[in-house]
């Protein structure tokens, strides 16, 4: 494993960097005000775009700079300490690099055309409804259970109608990738299809915003679809695979969700850490006070740990054949973890200040607390790995632990 980083990581990490802290964390207010689509700052991410952020990991062919997820890290650390919300803007065109070489002539072209010549092309996954999150996640892999956003074809077209769910983009996306049901006779990783559905099909149309606690510059409403028709080629998947190219999509979308706690955890840190050297009380700066410098010490130190642990995975995805998704989990749930615990000790060495709106620790506390729903929940996250290593354990030793489990309790009781 090779963490050096390249002559165009660096230059790259201290370009963004230099557009976060001048483009994006002073208008960090503004982002947190945002209240309807048709108020979304386009100017904001003008700059960025111009730096190639939009197309990072595409393929060079394509437009991007075939970033690894390395440089991905790096890249979305430094926007989300300017603002998560801008973060979670340029990340969103990430998580479906992988699918664009494959997708159908007409969708892979509308992407990489929106991309390069129209600021406003904007994309979007649509898997999340009313009653399926977890159920997605888990999965509870039975029939009609998890997404139910049903799908039938009708001659040459798809027909899709149904209701997403707080979806990230909502209002403002061209174009929606929704996992639909196209055997509800089936479980959802057997029953479901991924289909590309451009935002001007008619029959789409969207909710107002949803009101959050943080990364409220990030637009979320639901999507719904109403006798919606579009060819059958926009089917980006084979009927029945639709769940894995979504799992796909998670998985990456995990480790740069890290990346985006690192970024709020590091700038109410530094934060803090300006705060204690220019605070005086007690006739001395607030760090020469013990309490004060064991907290930036323990701040400090979850941040450094959770960077090598979140470098270590991002070039494990990229570059090692024996990745499991398991590994997204753990730094996604880890990092959440340290984001929350880091902006509190922030706020805390703030005093009274740390809760005014006026002061950006607040802001980041609240945009810390909603880093842990991400693409499910933190405790979610942490019971599949539990179930995996109980899985993995089991099958060294060659049985069915739940049916061994099951059998001993049935010995015990005659």
């Amino acid at each position: 494993m090779d963490l050096e980083l390249t002559a165009e990581q660096l230059e790259l990490r201290e370009a963004t960097r230099d557009y976060a802290d001048r483009v994006l964390r002073p208008a960090a207010s503004r982002l947190d005000g945002l209240d309807t689509a048709a108020d979304f700052p386009w100017e904001l991410m003008r700059e960025g775009t111009a730096l190639g952020l939009k197309a990072l990991p595409l393929p060079r062919e394509l437009g991007g700079r075939d970033a690894d997820m390395v440089m991905q890290c790096l890249v979305v650390e430094e926007l989300a300490a300017g603002d998560l919300s801008a973060a979670y803007f340029f990340r969103h065109y990430w998580r479906f690099a992988r699918l664009v070489p494959r997708l159908p002539a007409a969708i892979r072209d509308m992407v990489v055309h929106g991309i390069a010549h129209d600021e406003r092309f904007v994309p979007a996954s649509a898997s999340t409804e009313p009653q399926a999150g977890s159920d997605n996640a888990l999965p509870y892999d039975a029939p009609h259970h998890g997404a139910t956003l049903s799908a039938r074809r009708d001659g040459t077209l798809w027909v899709l109608d149904g209701r997403k769910s707080m979806i990230t983009n909502g209002g403002i996306a061209s174009l929606y990738f929704v996992l639909a049901r196209t055997d509800p006779t089936l479980g959802i990783r057997a029953g479901a299809t991924m289909f590309a559905v451009p935002a001007s099909t008619p029959g789409v149309s969207t909710g107002p915003l949803y009101r959050k606690m943080g990364q409220r510059g990030s637009p979320q409403a639901d999507v719904i679809l109403e006798n919606c028709r579009i060819p059958l080629e926009y089917a980006i998947t084979e009927p029945g695979d639709g769940y894995a190219a979504s799992e796909r999509g998670l998985t990456s979308a995990n480790i740069t969700n890290a990346g985006m706690c690192l970024g709020v955890a590091r700038s109410a840190y530094e934060a803090a850490l300006d705060w204690s050297v220019d605070r005086v009380q007690g006739g001395k700066p607030i760090f020469r006070h013990q309490l004060v410098a064991q907290d930036l010490g323990r701040m400090q130190m979850l941040l450094a740990t959770a960077r090598s642990s979140l470098h270590a995975v991002a070039w494990e995805y990229s570059h090692s054949r024996g990745f499991h998704p398991q590994r997204s989990w753990q730094v996604r749930v880890f990092a959440a973890e340290v984001a929350i615990e880091v902006t509190q000790k922030a706020m805390l060495l703030f005093g009274g200040r740390g809760i005014m709106s006026d002061h950006p620790v607040e802001k980041l506390v609240r945009d810390a607390l909603t880093l842990t729903h991400g693409n499910g929940t933190n405790a979610l996250m942490t019971m599949k790995i539990g179930t995996h290593q109980a899985e993995e354990r089991a099958a060294g030793r060659g049985h069915d632990g739940a049916r061994r489990s099951t059998a001993a309790e049935g010995s015990a009781r005659s």
